[in-house]
């Protein structure tokens, strides 16, 4: 009996730390914006800036919201002049540094839209970790081109 006892003492210590680490609190999301499209586009471009407050390593492992059918990450750089994108299976948030998606860097496309972003709205977006789980946010919708979240920089 007391082997059982001692190996649930030890099943609930190591629950709760797991519990813990999977703290959603943890991550802050701040300055989930989107930029307009032209009416009939079937992809868009999401921006968000991420902060792990945690004190462990974390994973940005997906995304997904109603407004489209697939969201993935993806990575934007200049070789020779030419630019080139390439999809990013994670993104990775060490404690206390924040990884910033923006224009000309890594962000979210949206693929599939099943409606017109139009600046002034928001749609909901579902945002998944690793170790915190599954975070939603409101994603305000910017200018056609905007290059910051039009909630703090207006838009543009």
């Amino acid at each position: 009996m007391k082997r059982i006892i001692a190996a649930l003492a030890i099943a609930i210590g190591v629950l709760a730390t797991a519990t813990a680490d999977a703290d959603p609190g943890s991550i802050a999301v701040e300055h989930a914006w989107a930029r307009a499209t032209p009416k009939g586009a079937v992809t868009g471009a999401g921006y968000v800036t991420l902060v792990n407050n945690g004190t462990s390593d974390d994973r940005l492992l997906g995304a997904s919201s109603p407004i489209a059918t697939t969201i993935q990450f993806h990575s934007e750089s200049s070789e020779n002049g030419v630019m080139k994108m390439a999809q990013l299976p994670a993104l990775d948030l060490p404690p206390g540094q924040p990884v910033v998606l923006k224009p000309s860097g890594i962000h979210m496309m949206m693929l599939g839209l099943k409606q017109q972003l139009r600046d002034g709205q928001t749609f909901p977006l579902t945002l998944t970790f690793e170790q915190a789980g599954s975070v939603e946010v409101t994603v305000r919708i910017g200018k056609v081109g905007a290059m910051d979240d039009p909630g703090v920089g207006g838009g543009g």
